[in-house]
């Protein structure tokens, strides 16, 4: 579940843009590899996004996984277990079969841009005693 990791770093950059900016984040466009799954990794942006992020809109690009493999192949993995610890080790060669692959796309997790609502006032709490 290393999606909930993912989404934890993501909701922790914008929290960062949002403070630094003063302003509420509306919309975020993401590029997310397949291997980071990118429907589950949406799921848990919104479940861990809480309060602050409920109403952001969250637009995520996919990367397909793009292999090159010993045999001389690059191309577009057809199948995998996103679920190993290491899931480039799933992924079989499609012209020979072979897991002699090296990934060459498929891992990005990257924030393109963020739409702010600017104006907003940022309350801070203040602690009484």
């Amino acid at each position: 579940m290393h999606e909930v990791e993912l989404a934890t770093h993501v909701l922790k950059a914008l929290h960062q843009i949002s403070a630094d900016q003063r302003a509420r984040v509306l919309e975020v466009n993401l590029r997310a590899g397949e291997i980071n799954e990118p429907s589950s990794l949406r799921l848990w942006l919104k479940k861990l996004g809480g309060d602050e992020f409920n109403s952001t809109r969250f637009n995520i690009v996919r990367v397909p996984i793009m292999i090159k493999c010993k045999c001389g192949y690059s191309g577009e993995a057809k199948s995998l277990d996103t679920h190993l610890p290491e899931p480039e080790l799933g992924i079989a060669c499609p012209k020979c079969g072979g897991h002699g692959v090296s990934l060459t796309s498929g891992t990005e997790l990257e924030i393109v841009n963020v739409k702010l609502e600017k104006g907003v006032q940022k309350r801070r709490m203040r602690k009484s005693r």
